[in-house]
């Protein structure tokens, strides 16, 4: 292709980038409303939900508000970057120069995101980090409705004792003596390793919503380093982005004319094209510093990838860039050692304690930068991991079998769950919102007199599917 012809396509795939960034920019009702549905529930002991990765603002300077955060990285300050960075894209397209390029690239993602940067130590480096500040004692009571925030870079062994001094202070305060726990996400593998390490002793009933505890395949890929990009991929798990957004059948039909010309399909060869050129180098300078060196990262690989991923970082990218990454592979290992190899009896030792009950949703692709794009998932972690062990069919497929625990279409088995009478599929939901009605159906379960099960609930069995225009789920 001519370097004129090359230029106008690069340019054109921007211009509806732009137009996607302006439309995902519209929050969907479904994000936004978190009022109680009509479910009823008494609630007798406070409740706290442990929020997830990158669920909480970093601030660059977390003694000062007005220094902005690094995430959600700021608007301006992207755009600056974007726009500095377009010309060293358009040489590439003409040059094939990656080592140039990915000169202005890192330092581009240097600019946005160096306070997020860890490096070889799994700690924060200067003062940046989340605003959180506890309650006041007389606003605690009994019937409290908490939100437990935390810089979610972290390590979380080191997250799950500041939990546990949360929860100190939450039951001195209200003068209860247990809790009840929603958390999502990440939040999933911090109370795990708060439940394993400080007991049971302080929850009545935890509820997985979500959950990252066994990790998820796209984590383990990136940093196994593979990353290939997938255009049938790329389009199904765009249209998932905008399934609740009031533009989404606009977005859909932008991005089908995009596919047919052939214009997605293009892009995805130049953006593999370039990791191509890369190589390890985008690893060493960009992902490893940011993403690579957060403790949080190394929890959320899954076990199918665990080793190749932690060959690739430690024994591979350290040495070969004379990396120093102990302190880290420290915090790693231990994570390893004592929580990693040891959920299964870890989530059963809690369900013999407290009331366990576990939410995964599904009905979307995985991330379409792998090559198993396919994989059953709520956009972000895969439904085999977040429903501890379901059987799923690859996206848009069937299990071509039935049964008790086998969901009405026929794609899911949860009968291969490690709790499958206490574990709820909710497909048509992503990963994200809190629906409108899920605070109040998570208290109806974690306040529920005893143990719960997927039969307890005429209006709630096993399986439900989220109604966008009714915003509820439904079966």
């Amino acid at each position: 292709m001519k370097p004129k012809a090359e230029i106008r396509k690069i340019t054109a795939v921007l211009l509806c980038a732009v137009m996607i960034f302006t439309a995902l920019c519209v929050p969907s009702s479904a994000a936004k409303n978190e009022a109680d549905a009509d479910y009823q529930y008494t609630a007798d002991c406070p409740y706290i939900k442990v929020l997830g990765l990158m669920s909480t603002d970093i601030y660059v300077d977390r003694d000062d508000p007005s220094s902005g955060t690094v995430w959600p990285p700021q608007a301006g300050l992207v755009v600056k970057d974007v726009l500095k960075l377009l010309p060293s894209l358009l040489t590439l397209a003409v040059t094939k120069n990656y080592s140039c390029f990915g000169e202005k690239l890192y330092a581009a993602v240097y600019d946005i995101f160096a306070p997020l940067y860890m490096y070889g130590t799994g700690e924060v480096q200067g003062n940046s980090g989340t605003i959180f500040k506890y309650p006041a004692k007389d606003e605690i009571k009994k019937d409290s409705y908490l939100i437990y925030e935390y810089d979610w870079r972290l390590d979380p062994v080191e997250l799950a004792a500041q939990l546990n001094d949360f929860i100190n202070y939450v039951l001195e305060c209200s003068g209860c003596g247990e809790v009840v726990l929603e958390c999502h996400s990440y939040g999933g593998v911090v109370t795990c390793a708060y439940l394993n390490n400080y007991g049971t002793d302080k929850v009545r009933s935890v509820a997985f919503n979500a959950a990252a505890v066994y990790g998820t395949t796209f984590v383990g890929e990136i940093c196994s380093g593979h990353i290939v990009l997938n255009p049938a991929g790329a389009v199904e798990y765009l249209k998932s982005v905008w399934a609740y957004s009031s533009a989404e059948n606009l977005l859909n039909g932008l991005m089908s004319v995009l596919y047919k010309t052939g214009v997605i399909e293009w892009l995805c060869d130049k953006v593999n094209s370039i990791a191509a050129g890369l190589g390890k180098d985008a690893m060493a300078n960009c992902l490893l510093p940011m993403f690579g060196s957060w403790p949080s990262i190394w929890s959320m690989v899954s076990d199918e990838c665990y080793d190749e991923a932690y060959n690739h970082i430690f024994n591979e990218i350290c040495p070969e860039y004379k990396l120093d990454y102990s302190a880290l592979q420290k915090k790693v290992d231990n994570y390893t050692s004592t929580i990693r190899v040891n959920r299964q009896s870890i989530l059963e030792n809690i369900n013999e304690n407290c009331n366990l009950y576990v939410l995964a949703r599904y009905g979307f692709c995985t991330v379409f930068i792998v090559e198993d794009w396919k994989t059953q998932s709520d956009m972000a972690v895969d439904l085999k991991y977040s429903s501890f062990g379901a059987t799923a069919a690859p996206y848009g497929e069937t299990l071509r079998k039935s049964g008790k625990f086998v969901s009405p279409k026929g794609d899911i088995d949860a009968s291969t769950c490690l709790f499958p009478e206490q574990t709820w599929l909710l497909d048509n939901a992503t990963h994200i919102p809190t629906f409108r009605c899920m605070p109040g159906w998570f208290a109806r379960l974690l306040y529920f007199d005893g143990q719960a099960t997927v039969e307890t609930f005429e209006d709630a069995p096993q399986y439900l599917i989220y109604d966008e225009n009714a915003e509820e789920f439904v079966f």
